[in-house]
């Protein structure tokens, strides 16, 4: 299991929805959030110069200036000239209100995402997929107290 609290990169256009993934994903570390594609990917990249990369990112599928199939793709190419492999990686989790398997395909085996959630989840299928992904324990008696950590930094 990866060490918390992570570092999680939000990327969607939609403010509400950046908002409710920062509610839930706050307990396991410190959040930032992008409005679209291409900020995501701007993010991600001044991570990995700083050598604080992201361990999560939160891409929505269809957002402006670049979706986030593109971005995924642009992201796992910073990974690749960094020297990260898939263990050490960013794991990502793509969203998207379009119940399509088509994007799934794309976005999963394409684009190398590593889980994919359709809108609207809620608390629990999100933490299912970090639980799937070895970011968070099972037991969820587990997870980080909010009240003792897990800080939220909305400035992004």
């Amino acid at each position: 299991m990866t060490q918390l609290p992570l570092r999680i990169l939000i990327a969607d256009d939609s403010r509400p929805m950046r908002t409710v993934a920062m509610h839930m994903l706050g307990k396991y570390g410190q959040c930032q959030e992008a409005c679209d594609g291409r900020e995501a990917v701007a993010m991600y990249a001044a991570a990995l110069e700083r050598g604080e990369p992201f361990q999560l990112v939160v891409l929505d599928i269809l957002m402006p200036r670049l979706n986030g199939v593109d971005a995924l793709r642009d992201i796992r190419s910073l990974e690749r000239s960094h020297g990260l492999d898939e263990e050490t990686r960013a794991k990502v989790v793509m969203l998207t209100s379009l119940d399509d398997p088509s994007f799934m395909l794309d976005a999963q085996l394409g684009a190398q995402a590593d889980y994919y959630l359709t809108k609207p989840f809620d608390t629990d299928q999100m933490r299912e997929s970090l639980t799937g992904l070895g970011l968070v324990p099972i037991d969820p008696a587990l997870d980080p107290d909010p009240a003792c950590g897990g800080e939220q930094d909305a400035s992004a």
